[in-house]
């Protein structure tokens, strides 16, 4: 886009606009980049808050059911039992070992009855055995195929295997169905040796600790294993399968999972191998603050475009003078001069306008007086050609002709005094500026026919005048001075041949007329042919006019006043040469006057 081709007033309106529009553009950019970390911490830690009440929540579970393993491995009855060797425990028939035995289930069925969700097994080496579900439900002893107490075995004494989640293989169908998964941890009872004695197997429904996850409804959150299987989360077909998500996501607190991108917080379980994950949806963390933005966003823009409207309102306003200053002076370039701008006001364009106006009143009363002062000139030019016709000249020659007629009575000097009629009358006859080129070239046949006859030579000329450029209209007497330098410095005054040749031709795609005089005189030296050039350039005439000719003007008088008339459009060419003559060739403009 080149700017040089619109108006000020465009280029005013654009800068305006440049100058508020990007800023705007800017600052929406900016902002949003700086608004971007601080939204995205604040969801973060908003995040992290409600995640470390659920933690808090989950913990509590956990913390229970490590609780309820810690009574039974804390209980010396129980311990008194599976310390028993198998031989022990199978004749522990009579009735007081029996009667201790029930005791101590009846102590731990009241103990763990406020805990439906949670499934408490304990299975001795020994055979011993405690569920505080029906064996009906299921059968404790199942546990050997789906649990390796073989690495319960290389646990230290009180630690816990967190097994994490199993199918719900405790209760009825309908139990099944409300939970169809459990949460399992296991743990060793040992004697002081670190022989493994027993095993405690504590379960809960996965339903519990999702009800905990399912509490913000606004956060995806999950319970996870350090293998990072799921344990836990709301959509229920998630879970046992594997957390996978994009690692090259990864990025300050976001990631992307299943093809959505996630702002995430984890915190681990205390004194557990898990951890909760929450992830909350990038755009609803951010999509209010990003609402907001766009809605100043287009609060500004609205302002700004009625702000623009008055702006170029204004801006119109303001260069409506300078406008129509552009118009009026477009108009003065293409010639228009007789027109004024009419702009007034205290303002600089309403300065310029009267200085224009006034310096247009100024050219074109100097254009009026200069083209008076050209015409006058131009006139007193050729009343000086005409009054410069030497009296002396004019005596001798009709003084010769007198004596010619009395001596011979013959056509030759009734020709003779009609060309000297003819001559004297274009002498006299000052009406008129412009003649044809016709009438040119009879004025010279005229003029050559008295100088033969006043000289006793014989000047010979040669007319060709091609049939459209003999009507061409030339000022008065413009060839005869330079007829005249002919006969004088070409020939002497003796005899020669002088050849005239005009035609019109096509220049910039105006006509012209050219003319080319030429004599076979003696011709001039480089060195004056020189002389006589530089003298044309510098516009010099001569000091002192030929006296002795028609007129007594040179050729330099001709280009001076031909230069006059045309301007630069007139040109002179001058070639001579020694002893074969001088050829001036003239190329004027073609003049549509009217001959008065």
């Amino acid at each position: 886009m080149k700017i040089d081709r619109y108006s000020l007033r465009t280029k005013l309106v654009i800068a305006a606009l440049m100058c508020f529009m990007i800023p705007l553009i800017v600052n929406y950019f900016l902002t949003t980049y700086v608004t971007k970390d601080i939204v995205l911490q604040k969801a973060v830690s908003s995040t992290r808050d409600t995640l470390i009440l659920v933690d808090s929540n989950v913990s509590g579970i956990v913390e229970q059911m490590l609780s309820l393993s810690n009574i039974i491995l804390m209980n010396n009855e129980i311990n008194k039992h599976v310390k028993m060797s198998k031989e022990q425990f199978a004749r522990g028939n009579n009735s007081g070992q029996q009667l201790e035995f029930m005791r101590l289930i009846s102590n731990l069925d009241d103990l763990f009855a406020q805990n439906s969700d949670m499934y408490i097994t304990v299975l001795g080496i020994n055979g011993f055995a405690y569920t505080n579900y029906s064996f009906s439900d299921f059968n404790p002893n199942f546990f050997h195929g789906k649990i390796e107490f073989k690495e319960l075995d290389k646990l230290a004494a009180f630690s816990t295997a967190w097994i994490g989640l199993q199918d719900n293989y405790y209760g009825n169908f309908e139990a099944k169905q409300k939970s169809p998964k459990v949460l399992t941890i296991a743990r060793t009872m040992k004697n002081s040796s670190g022989h493994s004695l027993g095993y405690v197997i504590v379960s809960v429904n996965e339903s519990k600790i999702q009800r905990q996850l399912n509490s913000y409804s606004e956060q995806k959150i999950m319970l996870m294993d350090d293998q990072g299987t799921i344990l836990s989360q709301s959509d229920s077909i998630n879970i046992g399968q594997q957390f996978l998500y994009n690692d090259y996501a990864i990025n300050e607190n976001t990631l992307v999972y299943n093809n959505e991108k996630y702002i995430y917080v984890s915190e681990p379980v205390a004194g557990t191998k898990w951890s909760l994950l929450s992830l909350v949806p990038y755009s609803s963390a951010v999509g209010p603050n990003n609402q907001i933005l766009v809605t100043s966003f287009i609060m500004q823009f609205l302002f700004f475009t009625g702000f623009c409207i008055l702006l170029m309102i204004l801006i119109s306003a303001i260069t409506n003078p300078i406008t129509q200053l552009g118009k009026f002076v477009t108009k003065v370039n293409m010639g228009q001069l007789n027109i004024r701008s009419g702009i007034r006001g205290q303002h600089e364009v309403g300065q310029l306008g009267k200085s224009i106006d006034q310096m247009l009143d100024r050219t074109e009363m100097m254009i009026e007086q200069i083209t008076l002062e050209q015409t006058q000139k131009r006139k007193a030019e050729l009343e000086m050609l005409q009054a410069q016709i030497n009296p002396h000249f004019m005596f001798n020659l009709l003084n010769s002709i007198r004596l010619n007629i009395l001596i011979r009575g013959d056509e030759e000097n009734a020709r003779l005094i009609g060309s000297l009629s003819s001559l004297l009358r274009m002498t006299i006859n000052r009406d008129n500026e412009w003649i044809s080129l016709r009438d040119e070239v009879e004025t010279i046949q005229h003029y050559i026919r008295l100088m033969n006859f006043r000289h006793a030579n014989q000047v010979q000329l040669i007319v060709k005048i091609v049939v459209g450029s003999d009507h061409v209209l030339v000022p008065r007497f413009m060839l005869q001075p330079i007829i005249e330098n002919a006969i004088i410095h070409g020939f002497h005054q003796y005899g020669g041949q002088i050849e005239i040749e005009s035609y019109t031709v096509k220049v910039e795609e105006e006509s012209r007329l050219l003319i080319k005089i030429h004599d076979n005189g003696v011709g001039m030296t480089p060195e004056r042919l020189q002389e006589l050039i530089t003298k044309l350039k510098n516009e010099q005439g001569d000091a002192a006019p030929n006296k002795s000719g028609f007129s007594g003007i040179g050729v330099t008088n001709v280009y001076q006043r031909l230069k006059l008339i045309y301007g630069e459009k007139f040109l002179m060419r001058i070639n001579s040469e020694v002893d074969v003559g001088t050829t001036i060739t003239l190329q004027l403009p073609q003049v549509n006057r009217e001959v008065e």
